[in-house]
């Protein structure tokens, strides 16, 4: 029976109008999507145009202009040295701190060899490029800014740790090879005890989320604890049962003050000197986003700072903008060694000093060259937001001996929101749980060129590019030794991958695919139209894609040995690689020396130039037609390489 006779006018009327609106919401819904994928289009095709547009020639480096009215005079070894006086040279300042209290605008702090320890904390920045703060070691003078202090205690043999104490029913194994002591309260002076706390606070999980699975491990649960004998760093170890197994390491009690030692080469502590990393930061500005500053010529040394990934540099700049630091060591850190960008905390931190300012102009123009940064527990060199950057002519090694890679804060150097910025010329090798070089999140038109990037181990790459919906540019870059991928393009469109020579990887050459469900912008991220040509590939599995639109070319594959290492027979079945070529070439890099040697009768073919790269990795220019790789020198272009050929790789 039809249901329509019993239904009332009023009732069909409303009937007839909800249709009329459904009808219009289909109608509103379709709109919806058309201007959705409009802009998508529009999106798709003002970054095809500024892929085509962009110079990537134009990175330039401003310079300090400032002409100093003044100089502040730090020399703790002049006999009339104090914090009292007015820091003229014959009067010098006693500690840098207190130099870093008075100088202002276009005034410098000039600081005399010594050990000073001590953490700087500047009170004000310069306001201009002609108006800034310098900090610099004198000419010729060694500056070292420890975090640690000597601890001057006795050592005995026959105490045992606070549990067994407390528990008389606990088991333990006594060794004349274990040394202890209590460190007093009064050695922290109250401020920073580092003994107790762990490496990432239970609030700090909560800033940092994708790190919950790392919660209740160690190295993450491990204390902040540095301590030195003679100089040498010393293991932490989580199990006081493993102490008298391993020489150089120590183990501090449940009470978080008494320390048992197992010294180097079996060494009695009381006969050594014994330096226990009391500071979290060792250069840190008063307070956010002070600028203009430069840092030149020092040693920092000795810091006991925690994991998190903002604010925790050994040196950071904390938020500020146009700062130049250049020919300083950073060494010996518990987490990351140096930190700078626009975001000096992560953007859920509570901290009263997480202020909002206006990004365009106070997020950039960092100059960091010319720096050795090694054995940083964590990251040689951290940043969060930054643009117009220029990371360059930095060495930076023997990083993440914590092994902490899967809190994924780990790398020679990272850097998010990075967007017109160069890292160039970087000399970055035996990386632990890291990266050599990570771009992470809305990177823009960042190149990294001319870096020499050697023996990593990690999950990621090489060198790590992610989440990116713009052109980058990866090009002229040595990539040798990499337990895991050469370069890696994860969640990334548009990258480029040109002219670099990466060998010996577990992984992929270059692998560029889709690895999560992520937004950015509004929009799903994914793995688009990334181009790989002119390369050369030395022992490696090729590539992954994950789209189509992903293209190579051009690329050169090298096996050093019987058999290939790769089947040229898997090629140009999609249409990749339909130019490249196969040799067999005895290939070997020398790491001491920074050589590398090859010996073949082979011919290296020319390929097409790309106008993004118009200089090699010795800034030697390159033709119309040119070599593939890093190097033009690497032989006389058509003709067959010569025996033992040697070529130098200095970034």
């Amino acid at each position: 029976m039809s249901i329509m006779p019993i239904l009332n006018g009023s009732i069909i009327k409303k009937l007839n109008i909800y249709r009329i609106n459904q009808m219009k919401r289909n109608n509103y819904s379709i709109q919806f999507i058309l201007v959705v994928l409009m802009c998508i289009q529009f999106f798709h095709s003002n970054a095809q145009s500024s892929n085509q547009n962009f110079d990537w020639d134009s990175y330039s480096a401003w310079a300090n202009e400032t002409e100093y009215t003044r100089t502040y005079v730090v020399d703790q070894r002049h006999p009339n040295a104090s914090d009292s006086n007015d820091g003229s040279k014959e009067n010098p300042f006693e500690t840098i701190n207190k130099a870093a209290s008075v100088v202002k605008s276009g005034e410098r702090v000039l600081v005399y060899g010594g050990i000073y320890r001590e953490t700087i904390h500047p009170l004000q920045g310069g306001t201009s490029i002609d108006k800034m703060i310098s900090y610099e070691a004198a000419p010729g003078e060694k500056v070292v800014v420890k975090g640690s202090r000597i601890l001057n205690a006795e050592w005995k043999q026959n105490k045992v740790y606070t549990d067994v104490l407390s528990d008389p029913s606990l088991q333990y194994t006594w060794s004349r090879k274990i040394w202890v002591t209590t460190v007093p309260d009064t050695f922290f002076d109250g401020r920073y005890y580092p003994f107790q706390l762990p490496n990432i606070l239970p609030e700090e999980h909560a800033l940092m989320p994708w790190a919950n699975l790392v919660k209740e491990i160690a190295p993450y649960t491990s204390r902040r604890a540095l301590v030195f004998q003679n100089g040498r760093r010393m293991t932490q170890l989580e199990d006081y049962g493993d102490l008298a197994k391993i020489p150089g390491s120590f183990w501090v009690d449940v009470d978080g003050k008494t320390l048992h030692v197992h010294g180097f080469d079996g060494k009695n502590p009381n006969t050594s000197v014994i330096e226990i990393a009391t500071q979290q930061h060792l250069f840190k500005p008063s307070k956010v986003g002070l600028n203009y500053i430069q840092l030149r010529g020092f040693t920092f040394e000795h810091c006991a700072n925690g994991f998190l990934r903002t604010s925790t540099g050994a040196v950071t700049a904390l938020g500020g903008h146009h700062w130049i630091i250049e020919d300083n060591t950073i060494r010996q850190i518990n987490s990351s060694g140096l930190e700078f960008g626009y975001l000096a905390y992560e953007t859920n931190d509570p901290n009263p000093e997480n202020i909002r300012r206006d990004r365009k102009d106070s997020q950039g123009f960092m100059i960091v060259r010319n720096n050795h940064i090694h054995d940083c527990g964590t990251a040689g060199i951290r940043s969060f937001v930054v643009s117009d950057g220029i990371i360059q002519n930095n060495h930076i090694h023997h990083i993440g001996w914590q092994d902490a890679e899967n809190y994924w804060e780990c790398s020679g150097i990272k850097m998010l929101v990075t967007h017109r910025t160069l890292v160039k010329g970087n000399h970055i090798h035996n990386i632990q749980g890291g990266n050599g070089i990570w771009l992470d999140w809305d990177i823009r038109y960042s190149r990294t060129t001319q870096n020499v990037i050697h023996d990593v181990q990690n999950i990621q790459g090489g060198i790590f590019v992610e989440a990116s919906h713009f052109p980058n540019l990866v090009d002229n870059n040595f990539v040798w030794n990499i337990d895991g991928n050469g370069i890696y393009a994860n969640d990334t469109d548009y990258l480029k991958v040109y002219h670099n020579l990466v060998a010996n990887t577990t992984g992929n050459a270059v692998h560029a695919i889709v690895q999560t469900d992520r937004y950015q912008n509004g929009r799903k991220l994914t793995a688009e139209e990334n181009r790989v040509y002119n390369n050369i590939f030395i022992n490696v599995r090729p590539f992954r894609f994950s789209s189509d639109s992903n293209t190579a070319n051009h690329n050169v594959y090298i096996s050093t040995s019987e058999p290939n290492f790769i089947d040229p027979g898997t090629f140009g079945k999609s249409n990749l690689d339909q130019n490249s070529s196969f040799l067999r070439v005895p290939v070997e890099f020398n790491r001491e020396a920074l050589f590398l040697f090859w010996n073949s009768s082979n011919t290296l073919e020319l390929v097409p130039s790309l106008k993004e790269v118009s200089m090699d990795f010795h800034n030697n220019p390159r033709k119309q037609e040119t070599l593939p790789g890093p190097f033009v020198e690497m032989h006389t272009p058509g003709i067959s390489l010569n025996e033992n050929q040697s070529l130098k790789i200095t970034p």
